[in-house]
């Protein structure tokens, strides 16, 4: 983002603080988590903006704006997580405090997978496991399904369900729902426990850190 923009990203988010909005709903392009892959980090997503990255939290976390929910795409994978500070240590990823809000990142609809183009279910649950284990803010991480996300949102409650698709050779409405997510008024966080520990697919944290 120019200047120009983070500017007006931060006073809208301010704005409807002062208007007192409950929900504060961010769609834009690209992962804002920080996520490693054995080191590496994919600089056309906020990891390549690390200082504008960390000025909108410090945005959130210096003026306590609550129920950020920032939506994001463009990586044909999907990942959940709390928003906090890359290696921040005052967020806790186990009970979500520290936490400022959440992301919620879809895939594709039919375009391949970020794991690999030919990638088995199997394979792709072990990346995600890998990926959950080691970024810090990551909660939920699947990479074989595409499809989409649906939001429902009250004034005390929002639920993001996740589905992927049986069969993207042709249209049809063969999705099943993968996970299920809720974000509490106030908690700014994943509800705990997250997806309620059961996921059709990818990995949950809080599974992969009892195995």
């Amino acid at each position: 983002m120019g200047a120009a923009q983070e500017q007006w990203l931060s006073d809208t988010l301010s704005e409807s603080k002062k208007r007192e909005a409950v929900w504060r709903v961010v769609g834009q392009q690209i992962v804002f988590t920080q996520l490693s892959f054995n080191g590496t980090f994919d600089v056309d997503a906020w990891d390549g903006y690390r200082a504008n990255r960390a000025r909108i939290l410090d945005h959130l976390y210096q003026n306590e704006i609550s129920n950020t929910v920032i939506l994001s795409g463009d990586s044909h994978a999907n990942w959940v997580s709390d928003l906090a500070h890359p290696n921040d240590t005052s967020y806790d990823p186990v009970t979500g405090e520290g936490a400022i809000g959440v992301e919620f990142a879809g895939t594709a609809v039919t375009s391949s997978s970020a794991f690999g183009s030919n990638i088995s279910p199997t394979d792709a649950d072990l990346i995600s496991s890998f990926l959950v284990e080691t970024n810090t803010e990551l909660q939920w991480s699947e990479g074989f399904f595409r499809g989409f996300f649906l939001l429902s949102i009250d004034s005390e409650t929002l639920n993001a369900t996740f589905y992927g698709m049986e069969n993207i050779t042709f249209a049809n409405l063969d999705a099943f729902p993968t996970a299920q997510f809720v974000v509490k008024n106030g908690q700014n966080r994943l509800s705990r426990p997250v997806a309620d520990d059961n996921v059709k697919a990818g990995a949950l944290k809080s599974s992969v850190m009892k195995a």
